[in-house]
């Protein structure tokens, strides 16, 4: 006969609502994501190569203000790997025949194997060495290409880290090309790539299209795990049921990007996301798993943030392109520099941050 703990402890994990997915939910959360049209590069990423120490020296510190001049002092290492750089340059460029890169269904799942980004991360290495040995034309095609690769990993509403790898190229090639367009005449034509730089609306920039990705990639390992195991004990059950309840938990609060205040929030530019459940709507108190996959609220409003700093950052080069134009809310000319402010990148960072950009011929002699 059962004991009266192992029946306490059955009805304790049966004793919450149905935590079978509701296929109507999961639909609706697929749809969040905008249709997109043209060739799909998401494979292609993979082509792309690994990380390589030597490249990895090149690479210009997020917290250095001038990368120009760090490539000036680090030349030697520069050129150290510039086989590797034009390289993977090469395959970089290749990325411009896709209009959008968004994983199929099951290219989400977490326990595989995703992109190598660091090439796209380390080819401005190679426009700085460029443009300081004075090929400025291929130096700022090059910074031009890579935020618009970037912009459209954003666009894609694809892969979260594809997402936070397209903000991080867009950022940093801008004030790459900021910094080169200084020690330019002002009247020095553009490259053609640079017009693609429009700012995104605004739900393009929002978490919630992406979220469907990560509970993607959040449920498919586990239900490989059961299906390749199916249960056949007590216990076997009472952990399929646990992972049920997780799996539909994780969903419910994935989807709070999807509140209508959180778009609200991202049309005003703001970072605002619920707060998770205290004590979780789809899990038995008895259910470890649950405590476990606790979302990370925080982390969340850092990607919400980094996704709003791409109009800011294109709203910004619009005006490097036409210093005539009527400055936006925000922005302001102070000592031949463009000044404005972008949301926090990181947790070492608080409040609205300080981004200062030299304006176009404003380091020439």
């Amino acid at each position: 006969m059962p004991s009266a703990f192992f029946l306490s402890f059955l009805f304790a994990v049966l004793s919450v609502p149905d935590a079978r997915i509701d296929p109507a939910v999961v639909a609706q959360a697929a749809q969040t994501r905008a249709p997109v049209s043209g060739s799909n590069g998401y494979q292609a990423l993979y082509a792309l190569p690994h990380n390589d120490q030597a490249v990895r020296k090149t690479v210009c510190p997020r917290d250095t203000a001038d990368c120009l001049a760090f490539a000036r002092t680090h030349e030697a290492v520069y050129r150290a790997a510039l086989p590797i750089l034009q390289a993977w340059d090469a395959q970089v460029e290749g990325l411009l025949r896709y209009d959008y890169f968004r994983p199929r269904e099951e290219q989400y799942d977490a326990s595989g194997v995703y992109p190598p980004f660091m090439p796209l991360l380390a080819a401005r290495s190679l426009h700085a060495l460029r443009f300081i040995n004075g090929d400025t034309a291929a130096a700022q095609r090059g910074a031009c290409r890579d935020a618009v690769l970037g912009r459209r990993l954003v666009h894609s509403q694809g892969l979260l880290l594809g997402s936070m790898a397209g903000t991080a190229l867009l950022q940093r090639n801008i004030e790459l090309l900021a910094q080169m367009r200084a020690e330019l005449p002002p009247d020095a034509p553009w490259p053609a790539l640079c017009d693609e730089l429009q700012p995104l609306l605004p739900q393009e920039l929002a978490l919630c299209p992406l979220m469907y990705g990560e509970w993607l990639g959040f449920r498919q390992p586990i239900e490989k795990d059961f299906a390749a195991s199916p249960p056949e004990t007590i216990d076997d059950y009472i952990t399929l049921i646990f992972a049920q309840q997780m799996l539909a938990q994780t969903l419910h609060e994935k989807m709070k990007a999807c509140a209508p205040e959180a778009l609200a929030a991202v049309a005003r530019d703001e970072v605002w996301l619920p707060a998770p459940d205290i004590l979780p709507q789809h899990c038995s108190p008895a259910n470890p798993y649950c405590r476990l996959v606790a979302v990370d609220d925080g982390l969340y409003r850092l990607y919400q943030a980094r996704l709003l700093n791409v109009n800011r950052y294109l709203r910004a080069l619009a005006i490097l392109r036409d210093p005539a134009m009527p400055l936006p809310a925000g922005y302001r000319y102070e000592g031949g520099k463009l000044l404005f402010s972008r949301h926090p990148n990181s947790d070492k960072e608080q409040g609205m941050q300080a981004v200062v950009l030299p304006l176009p011929g404003s380091s020439t002699p």
